[in-house]
């Protein structure tokens, strides 16, 4: 079963960039194709054998994460995008299934490396898209590679661990699915709020195994997006000089519009010499 999943996430996350790349595309200046640099930041959450709430209370020293991201968009309803993410990631539980004293917590990091294909969940219902704000549905499939230290409450000694200790770190799938809300503050840059939920395929991640379990944890970040454009797709606008064909707006290139522009002027000054001024 969970190899069939594999074959359907690659599968939604290859197809929509050969496929339906142009279907109620709309083309203004925040979608038009880009590569996008982004810089995130925010706190996980842990769900497993020891999800009561981030280890000591201290969200911040043990829940951080950051990464980079890369995005190519397809029109304006399909993103494809790479992400790299480093942090801590904890959890503590102070009693146990049968109510009995537990106390135990865990502090891990890892690195997270995923693919992830983004659609545009207004543009699909609605051509009459607010430019400045799209939302994304995605779901992505990655690595993630994490050493894990399972701690005794009472006394801070350590129970168990994963990573340490001359051994060498563990690699496991993981399957991120989340949604992301962008506003665009420019044609250059924009900032998202988003949140995700990350299905890792080991029970180890907390350090505690024998329920054969798998672990999750949810990123929930906010990012700043740089766009860049190609040069011949940025200088490629309709202006005063740009010529018709079909009854659409024929684009010119930059050396064209160039010479175009003299021409203008020349005839201008001409003009007026003609026809001075009294």
């Amino acid at each position: 079963m969970y190899s069939k999943l594999k074959h359907i996430i690659f599968f939604i996350l290859v197809w929509p960039a050969f496929a339906f790349s142009q279907i109620n595309s709309i083309d203004d200046s925040f979608s038009k194709d880009y590569f996008g640099i982004s810089f995130n930041t925010g706190i996980t959450s842990f769900f497993g054998d020891i999800d009561e709430g981030p280890a000591k209370g201290d969200v911040f020293n043990n829940n951080y994460t950051f990464g980079v991201s890369g995005y190519k968009n397809f029109g304006s309803l399909f993103i494809l995008g790479g992400q790299i993410l480093t942090g801590k990631l904890s959890g503590e539980k102070k009693r146990g299934n049968n109510g009995n004293v537990f106390n135990r917590y865990f502090k891990a990091n890892y690195i997270e490396y995923s693919l992830k294909t983004e659609y545009n969940l207004i543009a699909f219902f609605s051509n009459s898209v607010n430019r400045k704000f799209c939302l994304y549905a995605n779901v992505g499939i990655g690595l993630i590679d994490f050493k894990t230290r399972l701690y005794d409450g009472f006394t801070d000694t350590i129970v168990k661990s994963f990573g340490y200790d001359g051994q060498k770190s563990t690699t496991e799938l993981v399957i991120p699915i989340g949604i992301r809300a962008v506003y665009n503050i420019n044609k250059r840059s924009a900032i998202s709020v988003q949140t995700s939920s990350r299905r890792v395929d080991t029970d180890k991640l907390d350090a505690m195994t024998g329920n054969d379990n798998r672990d999750y944890f949810n990123y929930t970040s906010i990012e700043y997006i740089y766009k860049i454009y190609s040069k011949r797709k940025e200088s490629n606008i309709v202006g005063p000089y740009a010529t018709k064909s079909k009854k659409r707006y024929k684009k010119l290139r930059p050396s064209s519009l160039k010479k175009m522009k003299r021409k203008y002027e020349k005839e201008k000054k001409k003009k007026s010499k003609s026809y001075p001024e009294k």
